[in-house]
């Protein structure tokens, strides 16, 4: 029994130290959870402060600064320099910060070391582990919060070596006999264990969607997924779409599992019903182990016939031209096969000339798709997306021949184009 004791307990201090929640240490509750933003800024990289900010501002966290060093590389210990790390210890004393959330990847070793550097009352983040806090927070399906946990567990597996070796510095004794291979081989097994665990229960779900997806293909149904970056306005699209109210505007990732709707598009000729599937959206740089854990919910995207890749016209040209460049090597690597038609959304939000030279980017990255400007917030150019969608899918029912239009369990409006 003392040895399961253990092992929960160093798990539950591992969580402790790496998860970010609404009590400190010495577990005083916290209204509002002081945050600082840190980065050390490479050469050629763009910065992911704002990004950082808006992330940890979404879910609650309060930004009181930030401390960004230029470097030409990281340093080997705290990321920043020792200078720089006196400068942010000084500055969350000042400000009582709670949370230092570093825009960089960190290993367990700089982590564990910047927050012994800290005072060990100021937990350290790097932006993987805040992208999983914002996955947490948006959880609302089983499948998401499975893949969540996975997610944490496989990014802080290599954490537990740290962590005791932490403890050893600081002069708290872990297990029988203090730091040593046994306790961090233990806690090698039982990790191991939680995540073939997940993974089954994982299995299981997707192994229902599939189903679900191949009874769709049995009814004839084709498949349109909406793909692109977080917040580029597919669920505002997937609302006015499908007379849905499904939640938007409440920062990154408010979609995080799949949501797939009958829909009908109709004309004085003919009905063309297909599945509308609204999907998570992309962000630069995200860390493998996290995108490997939602490569199921990818897979609506991968298996779609037409895919409506949404761009956002209102970003700056030069992030424009990142995310889209960025979107096209996902795109590649998830090995998508359907069509695909770029919808360059929030049209109100833009001028002609800034429209323009963005639609010349987005050609030079993706070259030969359709190019459609629009504003799923307004309504402006939505019936030549769906008249366009229209045309796709009856093309691509004409290839696989006539297709079946059979009744669904989803039940869907009718959308009608002109």
């Amino acid at each position: 029994m003392r040895k399961h004791t253990y092992l929960d307990g160093l798990q539950r201090s591992i969580n402790r130290s790496v998860t970010v929640n609404n009590v400190s240490y010495n577990k005083r509750k916290i209204e509002i959870m002081r945050t600082v933003i840190v980065e050390c800024k490479l050469p050629n990289v763009p910065s992911r402060v704002d990004e950082a900010k808006v992330m940890a501002e979404n879910i609650g966290y309060k930004v009181v600064d930030s401390v960004i060093q230029r470097r030409n590389s990281v340093h080997h210990s705290f990321c920043i320099g020792p200078g720089k790390l006196d400068e942010l210890n000084r500055l969350c004393r000042e400000k009582k910060v709670d949370l230092a959330v570093f825009t960089n990847t960190l290993p367990s070793s700089q982590i564990f070391k910047v927050q012994k550097e800290l005072g060990g009352n100021v937990k350290v983040v790097d932006r993987n582990m805040l992208i999983l806090e914002v996955f947490d927070k948006r959880a609302m399906t089983k499948e998401a919060k499975l893949q969540i946990k996975l997610a944490k567990l496989k990014y802080t597996f290599s954490w537990g070596r740290e962590f005791i070796k932490l403890q050893g510095i600081l002069g708290e004794q872990v297990g029988w006999s203090g730091p040593g291979d046994y306790p961090f081989k233990e806690y090698e097994r039982e990790a191991r264990k939680r995540i073939s665990r997940l993974e089954e229960e994982l299995e299981e779900v997707h192994e229902k969607k599939a189903i679900l997806r191949q009874r769709r293909r049995e009814l004839g149904y084709p498949i349109v997924a909406l793909a692109g970056y977080t917040q580029s306005g597919k669920t505002t699209f997937f609302n006015r779409v499908v007379s849905e109210s499904k939640s938007v505007g409440f920062g990154p990732f408010t979609t995080l599992s799949t949501y797939a709707r009958r829909m009908r598009l109709a004309d004085k000729s003919s009905n063309i019903d297909f599945i509308l599937v609204d999907s998570i959206g992309f962000i630069e740089d995200m860390h493998p182990i996290i995108l490997k854990a939602f490569n199921a919910t990818l897979s609506e995207i991968t298996d779609a016939d037409l895919i409506l890749l949404f761009v956002d016209l209102s970003d700056d040209l030069s992030v424009l031209n990142r995310r889209v460049a960025s979107t096209s090597k996902i795109l590649r690597e998830i090995d998508v096969k359907g069509e695909m038609i770029v919808c360059a959304n929030k049209l109100d939000l833009v001028d002609g000339e800034h429209a323009k030279r963005a639609n010349e980017m987005i050609e030079r990255h993706l070259l030969g798709v359709d190019i459609v400007d629009l504003s799923a917030k307004t309504g402006e150019n939505l019936d030549q997306v769906l008249d366009l969608m229209r045309r796709r899918i009856q093309q691509s029912n004409n290839r696989r021949g006539s297709a079946q239009h059979l009744a669904s369990e989803m039940d869907g409006p009718v959308c009608q184009t002109n």
